[in-house]
């Protein structure tokens, strides 16, 4: 993920606490793979003056900790309104810090059967139901659900976020922003030389699917059918949400990988199956440490709450741990 570093400086013990961005999963799986918490809140709920916009509507900034109840103290003095931001939301900040030490609130955790079932790595899927089993003896309820359409997340993340991506680093052109060329011929090889020089292979694979996405001819068949599907992902979050408290399933697909051991770029995407689902719909979600593998490897558990509930999931992350 994105937010890799930041994820291993806390799993490390360089710091206490980091900050991270992600649009899809990059502060949840690289804290997944580390073994510590990693926390995406609501979107809006944090500021995102100040970051590189890669996808606008996904984009959120969060944190990583060590576990839940420090997450909650830096949400607690992170979030808020900033006027420099247009997305982000007036609300009133709750002490996170105390009311994910309560001791009484109920829960009632939705499992998604439809994804649990489809998952194909033993290990993950062994450790997810011992999770379920540690929060059924604390008292938690669980309640099986159907998370309806969330089989077209990945899908619809891919129009989305490389359309997004083509517009927003469109300003990379190396006049204003980013890396310039050395000795350009014309504005034209300007342009071409910066932009080619300053993107690495992933980025530019990205903006040339987003580009095609957005191009006339394929604004409707493409980004805009894949907007619909996305409100039809976020609805299917609200039906659940009036049946549960919140909804858990595991963060990553399997455990830590070796780099460059994947070379398919659409099993790397789909990586982050677990994750973009939280992203689409704004919703907020933490990743929690959830024991390890026969070789010693991290795995992470999932809970995503309702949008602007993040104080349920940092509750409930303390009853797993």
């Amino acid at each position: 993920g994105s937010s890799g570093g930041s994820a291993a400086a806390v799993a490390a013990g360089i710091v206490s606490a980091e900050t991270g961005t992600e649009t899809g999963g990059s502060i949840r799986q690289p804290a997944a793979h580390c073994g510590i918490t990693g926390l995406k809140p609501t979107y809006g709920r944090i500021s995102r003056w100040g970051m590189i916009a890669f996808a606008s509507s996904l984009d959120q900034g969060g944190i990583f900790a060590k576990n839940a109840l420090d997450a909650a103290l830096a949400l607690e003095n992170i979030a808020g309104f900033d006027e420099k931001d247009s997305t982000s939301i007036n609300k009133k900040v709750p002490p996170f810090f105390d009311q994910a030490k309560l001791k009484d609130k109920e829960h009632i955790v939705g499992i998604p059967k439809n994804i649990i079932e489809d998952i194909k790595d033993e290990k993950v899927k062994n450790n997810f139901y011992e999770s379920i089993d540690i929060l059924k003896k604390s008292g938690v309820k669980v309640k099986e659900i159907d998370l309806k359409n969330i089989q077209y997340s990945l899908p619809v993340y891919y129009v989305i976020a490389p359309a997004e991506c083509s517009a927003n680093l469109s300003r990379y052109d190396g006049v204003r922003f980013g890396h310039r060329c050395d000795n350009p011929k014309d504005l034209d090889d300007l342009y071409e030389r910066s932009r080619a020089e300053g993107f690495g292979e992933e980025v530019k694979k990205r903006i040339l699917i987003g580009t095609y996405c957005l191009s006339a001819g394929y604004y409707d068949a493409y980004y805009l059918k894949a907007q619909k599907i996305r409100n039809l992902i976020k609805q299917s979050f609200m039906d659940a949400f009036k049946e549960v408290s919140s909804i858990m399933m595991p963060t990553c697909a399997n455990v830590s990988f070796k780099l460059n051991s994947i070379q398919n770029p659409v099993e790397m995407y789909e990586q982050d199956i677990y994750t973009i689902p939280a992203n689409l719909a704004g919703l907020p979600a933490i990743s929690l440490p959830a024991g390890h593998d026969k070789n010693g490897f991290p795995l992470g558990l999932q809970v995503i709450g309702k949008a602007f509930d993040e104080q349920t999931i940092l509750n409930l992350s303390l009853i797993h741990i």
